[in-house]
């Protein structure tokens, strides 16, 4: 009788020190980084401050722009400068945009959300040619061909300087 109720006293002990732990370590947030500039994209922020809908991702991770940077520089070295030059005007255009948006009023706002069929059609042709561009690059860094990943790198770069025209027309209509 005696191992019974060592074993119960046990028991509980054990449940009263483990449950507040897995309690507090569900409250627990994570601390804010000391360079919030490092990250450029973090989903929960991004969920909160969009009214609960998760923003596309316009901006690319640091990690993706040094892949991407090392990568032209290892098999297109000649357009490892023109990929920096894309990375920071896009950078600029984000910026610019972000801001444009701030100041803009809500009638433009109300304005810019009904879209043509056009539009709609345009974005959606842009949003085909550029999952058939990255699904070749995905299949060239998969195969790990230097003649393949020689060929898509350029296309990448040329999607990515057209995604800088359409966010230059972006910043120029929010700003009027």
């Amino acid at each position: 009788m005696k191992q019974w109720k060592k074993g119960i006293v046990t028991t509980a002990l054990v449940m009263g020190l483990v449950m507040p732990i897995g309690a507090q370590a569900q409250n627990v947030q994570a601390q804010p980084l000391s360079k919030p500039e490092a990250v450029t994209s973090i989903p929960e922020q991004e969920s909160q401050d969009h009214h609960g809908h998760h923003k596309f991702k316009m901006r690319m991770s640091v990690h993706q722009k040094m892949y991407m940077t090392l990568l032209a520089e290892k098999y297109t070295p000649k357009q490892a400068a023109e990929w920096q030059s894309v990375f920071k005007e896009r950078e600029r255009l984000i910026g610019e945009l972000k801001a444009a948006r701030k100041t803009s009023s809500p009638e433009g706002k109300m304005d810019k959300q009904a879209k043509s069929e056009s539009e709609d059609a345009e974005r959606r042709a842009h949003m085909e040619k550029a999952r058939h561009v990255y699904q070749e690059f995905h299949a060239a860094i998969e195969s790990g061909e230097e003649a393949k990943i020689k060929e898509v790198l350029p296309k990448l770069l040329e999607q990515m300087k057209a995604k800088n025209e359409r966010l230059a027309k972006k910043v120029a209509e929010a700003k009027k």
